[in-house]
């Protein structure tokens, strides 16, 4: 169905449910507005005949001895035909008037004088059953202006609406008026319509009788054609029975048997689909999985039950027990449980999946309106009874008076206050009380966590709501860690609820809240379902923390504006114990941490080689700075392709900290490994880095290789990702060493290309070789180290290897002002001091043959 057409249907049965309305409001007046009338109630039950049910007490008819069971044969010397007939003759005279009347009584005509008074004939039972129609219209209305769009509703509007018509059209007093016909036969329709709308009810209601089964039921459920088919015999059949009982009697003049003016076989109908509606229910409660579902489901049902069976037992099985004044105590007033327990399942078990919130301080002020009210009854009604005593002249009344009110009924008054005021004001001080329990646990040192913990299984008793829950962030979702289980593990999203909850205040409440994205209202929507009624927003100044969710109260009552506030209070002091509890937590992992960091750092430190050895007549030095605890850059000695010497490699992991190590490590164990089959620099490295490709780890490592030349006059170097290779010369010269074409990092790409290339170098000349970390030191203002800056200083560095790298460390230290370093940085450093005679290089050669 289109939603234009479901809006015009809503219309339609709106419209309807008003036309009964007024239909009702019809048949009221015409009871109670002032017409000629004799006091005659004619008997119902009795087609075409003018019986009299009964006589209005005091009224002419009563006064000319006209009794129940008389036919009225004629008025005003006219002889009756109908009670259309009656109505007319009566019309024609005044309120007051005396009028002949020819009764029949035991087979005997009579004739008599009737004093025409007020037509009033609404009797207490008639104006019960008025009271029940409303009230079942009031609930009907409410729940249709809740969910307009809801079947169950529509049906529920459509059955209350009919019901209406049916207690106050066709359970009024029969009498000879113009409008009574109508009105009577209008409560007959609406005979024929509660049948067919109650059973449909309860089939749909709270979920259709037909869903998730098998058989018929089955079929149901997915033809919608035969549901129409089936539902449209169930209303028809009243009306076929009525109309084939009605016929049977017009044309083949068979007795036909009456109750309240209606056929006696309809009234059978009526108690049948209502026994199948009820026994519908009850099948249907047992499959539902929600509690409050089930439980509000049960409600209506033994509602339903005690208060329609009374009703149906003494009208159908005791006609003529109606027309007693035990009727309406018996018959009458038990079908109040209906609307009653109906309503109470709205407000209290949340049917048809609406929300009822009560205003306590008005429910508050009723309440102690209603025992004022009786404190004041009470001391009007102790006076009138003392007014006529002699006690009342004595000078010393009043004073007396007044302390008995005092000592008497201010006690009792103060007696039934005291429940109210605990009632609807203990959560105030139950809350107070949590407030100050939390100050003074958290003054007592208790764990924080635990105690916020405690709380929450606490605050249900406390507030006297169904559930508290606590939620912490993680990331950008929110974790559960105290609550129900059926509420969700974890509530994503956790920016938008900070967003929801900065906009709507850190205690919002869900009922009713203003629509906004459809993302978060389709998530607010489902922890509504859930029965979460506030979100509180568990913040610090410094942080957010989590999320308390909160249910609706048991007693549907709203949250004052004072409980709010004080639970916002509350709210704010478990915000602090939590982000105390996960600073602590923080704290005790950091620590841990830094135990274990300072472990690996000495770990890591002692993989460096403490004496690098490299090639006979070279003295080298080399130093690797974290810039965390443990880093990436490294430098070790390896087998060089020239027998009896070393070649020096030093890297540069992509990254910082423990992943960089780890990737540090890897490579130092691949480097190792191949140098000790693979020597030859250029097949090294390829190796290297293929095997580093494929770890699969994408992290790239920088290289250097260094080591000396067979004859000792210079160094072979190839350098991967790693910067320029700089030389100081002896006469204080710096220069940047050629770089090669292709230098890319090692683990960058599978198939790498990379170049060896040779420096000669004299006596006292020096290399160094560093990381970018030591081009990217920064000072406090934010200036880099640099190129410039390491050229300058080395020039400026002493002679020896291992004191120019002590100063350039030194220089690098006063130009952060002992800022925490951005990178590792690494130095190296290289100086040739003396040749190495021939027949030594030789020997040194043909000893271990190099591996290409």
């Amino acid at each position: 169905m289109t939603m234009r057409a479901e809006t015009i249907s809503v219309r339609l049965l709106i419209a309807v449910g008003l036309l009964a309305f007024g239909l009702a409001v019809v048949s009221i007046v015409d009871m109670f507005r002032p017409q000629p009338y004799d006091g005659v109630v004619l008997e119902s039950d009795v087609p075409g005949e003018l019986i009299v049910a009964e006589v209005v007490s005091g009224s002419g008819a009563d006064r000319a001895r006209i009794r129940p069971g008389d036919r009225i044969v004629g008025i005003g010397r006219d002889l009756l035909l109908s009670t259309q007939h009656a109505s007319q003759l009566l019309q024609r005279y005044r309120i007051g008037e005396i009028v002949p009347y020819l009764v029949e009584s035991d087979g005997r005509r009579w004739e008599t004088l009737v004093e025409l008074g007020t037509r009033r004939i609404g009797s207490i039972a008639y104006l019960g059953a008025c009271v029940l129609g409303f009230a079942f219209f009031l609930v009907g209305a409410f729940v249709l202006h809740q969910r307009p769009r809801l079947r169950v509703a529509q049906v529920f509007y459509l059955m209350s609406s009919a019901f209406l018509v049916f207690l106050v059209c066709r359970m009024r007093p029969a009498s000879y008026s113009g409008m009574d016909d109508f009105v009577l036969d209008t409560g007959t329709f609406a005979l024929l319509l509660v049948p067919g709308s109650f059973l449909h009810f309860f089939l749909i209601f709270p979920r259709p009788v037909w869903n998730d089964r098998k058989g018929l039921l089955g079929r149901l459920d997915q033809s919608r054609r035969l549901r129409v088919l089936v539902l449209a015999i169930l209303y028809l059949l009243p009306a076929a029975v009525y109309l084939t009982t009605v016929y049977v009697y017009d044309v083949k003049n068979n007795p036909l048997f009456l109750i309240s003016g209606a056929p006696r076989v309809n009234w059978w109908i009526l108690g049948i689909y209502m026994a199948l509606g009820l026994s519908v229910l009850a099948a249907n409660a047992s499959r539902l999985k929600r509690v409050n579902e089930r439980r509000g489901a049960l409600l209506v049902f033994f509602g339903a039950l005690f208060g329609l069976l009374p009703f149906l037992v003494f009208t159908v099985a005791f006609p003529s027990f109606r027309h007693t004044e035990q009727f309406l105590y018996y018959g009458v007033v038990p079908l109040i449980l209906v609307p009653l327990t109906f309503a109470y399942s709205i407000v209290r078990f949340q049917l048809l999946d609406i929300r009822v919130i009560l205003r306590k301080s008005l429910f508050y002020t009723g309440v102690t309106a209603a025992i004022t009210g009786i404190y004041a009854a009470g001391i009007a009604a102790f006076n009138w009874i003392l007014q006529g005593a002699g006690l009342t002249q004595h000078p010393f009344f009043p004073i007396v008076f007044a302390l008995a009110v005092v000592l008497g009924l201010e006690p009792l008054r103060r007696r039934l206050q005291g429940p109210v005021d605990r009632f609807f004001l203990g959560d105030l001080s139950r809350l107070h009380d949590a407030v100050l329990e939390m100050g003074e646990a958290l003054g007592a040192h208790r764990d924080p966590g635990e105690l916020v913990r405690e709380l929450v299984q606490q605050l249900p008793e406390r507030l006297g709501i169904h559930f508290a829950a606590l939620y912490r962030q993680h990331g950008d979702a929110f974790e559960r860690v105290a609550g129900p289980h059926h509420l969700p593990n974890f509530i994503p999203d956790a920016r938008g609820i900070e967003n929801y909850l900065t906009q709507e205040g850190p205690l919002a409440l869900l009922v009713d809240r203003p629509r906004r994205a459809l993302d978060m209202d389709h998530l607010l929507d489902e922890l509504e379902d859930d029965g979460v009624a506030l979100l509180g927003d568990l913040a610090s100044p410094r942080r957010k923390v989590g999320l308390m969710l909160l249910s609706s109260k048991t007693n549907q009552l709203g949250w004052d504006p004072a409980e709010l506030e004080i639970l916002r209070g509350l709210l704010a002091q478990a915000a602090i114990a939590l982000e105390t509890s996960q600073l602590l937590d923080e704290r005790t992992q950091q620590a841990e941490l830094e135990r274990e960091l300072e472990i690996a750092a000495r770990i890591q430190a002692g993989l460096l080689p403490s004496k690098v050895e490299f090639a006979p007549g070279w003295t080298v030095s080399a130093v690797c700075q974290p810039a965390k605890h443990v880093g990436g850059d490294f430098f070790a000695e390896i087998p060089a392709a020239h027998n009896g010497s070393m070649a020096l490699v030093y890297g540069d992991v992509a990254g910082k900290s423990i992943p960089a190590a780890l990737m540090m490590m890897a490579a130092q164990e691949v480097l190792h490994s191949l140098s000790m089959t693979h020597r030859t620099p250029k097949v090294l490295v390829e190796l290297a880095n293929r095997r580093l490709y494929r770890l699969q780890r994408r992290s790239f490592v920088a290289l250097g290789y260094l080591s000396a030349k067979p004859d000792g006059t210079g160094i072979e170097y190839l350098l991967a990702g790693q910067p320029s290779l700089l030389c100081r010369r002896q006469d204080g010269s710096v220069e940047e060493l050629p770089l090669a074409e292709h230098r890319l990092p090692l683990g960058a790409l599978d198939e790498g290309e990379y170049c060896t290339l040779e420096v000669d170098l004299e006596d006292g000349d020096l290399v160094l070789g560093y990381s970018d970390g030591v081009l990217e030191a920064q000072s406090p203002l934010g200036a880099f180290f640099g190129h410039d800056r390491l050229v300058e200083s080395l020039t400026l560095a002493p002679p020896d290897p291992e004191r120019a790298v002590a100063f350039i460390l030194d220089e690098i230290r006063r130009f952060t002002a002992g800022l925490e370093p951005y990178d590792d940085l690494t130095l190296v450093a290289l100086q040739r001091q003396s040749q190495i005679s021939p027949d030594k290089q030789v020997s040194q050669e043909t000893a271990v043959p190099i591996d290409e």
